[in-house]
């Protein structure tokens, strides 16, 4: 394969790869996913409240809560952007910062691993847009780039135990715990795998002890967040049991469908490459036998994968969605360990190229997929110019898929406009009163006691919603001024609890605008 072919080939398609990206993210007017406008409108509120824009109106919904939680990289880093741009500009050059830290990261440990520029480097494009960025979560997605740059500083501070290496082991470390939690205990366990298999191969059992001593040491102020914020959310809540029909998602690579199920066709061609290459290391080596110097990969991938194949999908309390998750992190090591155990760089090329067509094609079918999306995004937004500043609205969404104007799904994989109409926030100021990262407790911006919505109505995300707004006015003091309906279906009438709420609105509110299609109307006093 290589005397066939230029040897910075990897390379230039690499490059290829990164435009491909960028292209996902700019070309349309929306990279519209799952929580992605909640972070972005939380953001705004953050950013808001710093600046000291609007704080009069914000402060009496909202107050920032000062605690070092989890989950905050996303909310901080899009607040600073908005100093310098708007909000959908900001969550793009966010994105292109993930791409770009993502593929960097991978590039750096993979060339560490495996000693060269591998050909497995096509692969990454599979894992940088994945199910868990599409469904909007943008900390785990940050996490697993700053994963690869955690574990490559590991190995650089392995390699020269000085000052500089080991406070940029600590920034990662920072960067990661702050991003996941679950990605912060992979990579723990990574670097401490590692640590061992390099002190076996290496035979310096001494050097390994220091090492993993060292390694505590400087997690330690982590490790004691990560208990204080596992107490405070309830403490792990863990009930194993198998889930066998995973190991068929994983052959498919199943949670790399972003938007259309159209795209599993692809993933599962990818996936079954990826496992297939892993199976002819295994037979090559005989088991694996003899230990590698990085085969601390190859034990987080066992750790990883009785996670993935064991645990639920939730962990502390909360829908964690572990499967989504895992999954990735499962497919990401095995290419990695695929990379400095299998020397055969024919077999590497021709699984490259696989993966790489793979990645096109779904490209190809997610630029359709975007595409739509966005457009029906800009008819959901076209109310913003009817709402008044410093408003309160209330979003119903009665099909988070969105659809069409024949009434087609447009991203039957993906519940893409859950949370669509919180980029109105951006544009002046209001109070969206889906924002369930304010009620969760572990992001920058928490709802006021007493004021939370997800007290007083029933869960927001619920098909089809409902509430009672008297009572919420009644407890909350809180006067809605505007109900926007999305994609609404008379059929949720047959619903005892949306029945009565339809009934209220009906009788309070008037019908101010409905779009072309007529999947938009809002209601207003």
């Amino acid at each position: 394969m290589t005397s066939m072919t230029p040897a910075k080939l990897p390379v230039l398609l690499f490059a290829a790869g990164i435009v491909a990206s960028m292209a996902m993210i700019w070309l349309p007017g929306y990279y519209l996913t799952g929580d992605g406008p909640c972070h972005v409108y939380n953001a705004q509120i953050l950013h808001d409240l710093v600046a000291g824009r609007n704080t009069e109106f914000y402060s009496r919904y909202y107050e920032i809560l000062w605690q070092p939680n989890p989950n905050w990289f996303t909310t901080m880093v899009l607040a600073l952007l908005m100093f310098v741009v708007n909000g959908v500009v900001a969550e793009k050059i966010f994105l292109t910062l993930y791409v770009l830290v993502y593929v960097g990261g991978f590039y750096v440990l993979l060339k560490k691993v495996s000693g060269k520029v591998s050909w497995l480097l096509l692969a990454v494009f599979l894992f940088v847009f994945t199910h868990a960025l599409t469904k909007g979560f943008y900390n785990f997605s940050f996490s697993i780039a700053f994963y690869f740059w955690t574990v490559w500083a590991w190995l650089q501070y392995l390699e020269e135990r000085r000052l500089k290496t080991g406070l940029l082991f600590f920034l990662f470390l920072f960067l990661v715990f702050f991003t996941h939690l679950l990605s912060f205990g992979i990579t723990m366990v990574s670097c401490a795998a590692i640590t061992v298999s390099g002190g076996i191969a290496l035979k310096n059992k001494k050097g390994m002890v220091a090492a993993i001593l060292q390694l505590l040491l400087l997690a330690a102020p982590f490790v004691a967040i990560m208990l204080w914020f596992a107490n405070k959310e309830g403490g792990l809540q863990l009930q194993f049991s198998p889930h066998p029909y995973r190991m068929i998602e994983l052959a498919q690579f199943k949670h790399g469908v972003n938007f259309d199920h159209n795209e599993l066709l692809w993933t599962t061609i990818a996936g079954s490459t990826i496992l297939l290459l892993f199976v002819l290391v295994v037979i090559k080596f005989r088991g694996l036998r003899q230990v590698h110097r990085y085969d601390g990969l190859l034990y987080t991938w066992i750790f990883v994968m009785l996670v993935y194949l064991f645990f639920p999908e939730d962990i502390i309390g909360r829908a964690m969605d572990m499967s989504v998750r895992t999954q990735l992190f499962v497919m990401v090591l095995t290419v990695l360990i695929i990379a400095y155990r299998l020397r055969s760089e024919k077999i590497l090329g021709a699984g490259a190229f696989v993966l790489f067509g793979c990645f096109i094609v779904l490209s190809g079918l997610r630029f359709g997929s975007i595409g739509r999306i966005s457009g029906t995004e800009k008819e959901l937004l076209s109310v913003g110019k009817y709402l008044k500043p410093n408003t309160v609205l209330l979003p119903l969404c009665f099909n988070v898929e969105g659809a069409d104007e024949t009434g087609k799904p447009l991203a039957d994989w993906n519940a893409s406009f859950r949370h669509g109409a919180q980029y109105l926030a951006t544009a002046k100021p209001l109070i969206v009163l889906d924002n369930y990262e304010a009620n969760t407790g572990y992001f920058p911006i928490k709802w006021k006691e007493g004021i939370s919505p997800y007290q007083h109505f029933g869960p927001l995300e619920d098909l089809p919603p409902y509430g009672n707004i008297a009572v919420y006015k009644q407890k909350s003091g809180v006067d809605i001024d505007y109900i926007l309906m999305w994609c609404y279906d008379s059929a949720a009438l047959q619903n005892e609890n949306f029945r009565r709420f339809y009934g209220e609105i009906s009788s309070g509110y008037n019908i101010i605008y409905t779009s072309p299609t007529g999947r938009v109307i809002l209601y207003g006093k």
